[in-house]
């Protein structure tokens, strides 16, 4: 139980992990890399703590896979918050309305991440999928580009629809 407790008390360092590389290193587009470094620092960190505070236990085992259990969902927990942070389409759209308090839903759409607009936005998450490689484009048509593609969108569906979430997100 405290090497699940102390897990999760000792994952406020990933995000401290993640922006001390991110300020360390400075470079553009690279705080997706960063993060899973962070993660991997966090983790075998973790680890190492666990393994030297229960090096004597009996339990050791059930300890160490307790503690890899919660680093990793701690690392799924801040993996989601950074995405809804970094791509959240409305977490965004509740910035604007803040930052100009007063829009209606056509002045919205066209100061929708500081006057980008939303076709900004839908060009950015389309530029992303191409630089992942996960989509590509053959003659002004989008497809799919690999295996891992299709076996995305394969398990979204069906997960949707365990989850009747609809087409819609």
């Amino acid at each position: 139980m405290y090497a699940v407790l102390f897990t999760l008390v000792f994952s406020v360092f990933i995000p401290i992990i993640h922006i001390a590389l991110i300020h360390s290193l400075r470079k553009q587009n690279i705080q997706v890399k960063l993060m899973f470094i962070s993660f991997l620092v966090y983790v075998l960190l973790d680890f190492i703590i666990i393994y030297f505070v229960y090096i004597d236990s009996n339990n050791i085992v059930i300890y160490l896979i307790s503690a890899l259990s919660s680093s990793i969902f701690m690392c799924l927990f801040y993996m989601e918050f950074f995405s809804m942070i970094a791509r959240g389409f409305s977490m965004r759209i509740i910035t604007d309305i803040y930052l100009h308090t007063r829009l209606n839903p056509n002045q919205l759409i066209q100061e929708y991440a500081n006057g980008k607009g939303i076709e900004w936005m839908l060009d950015k998450r389309i530029k992303g999928m191409k630089d992942l490689g996960i989509i590509k484009e053959e003659r002004g048509q989008m497809k799919l580009s690999s295996k891992l593609s299709f076996i995305i969108a394969y398990i979204s569906i069906i997960y949707k629809r365990i989850l009747k979430l609809g087409k819609g997100g």
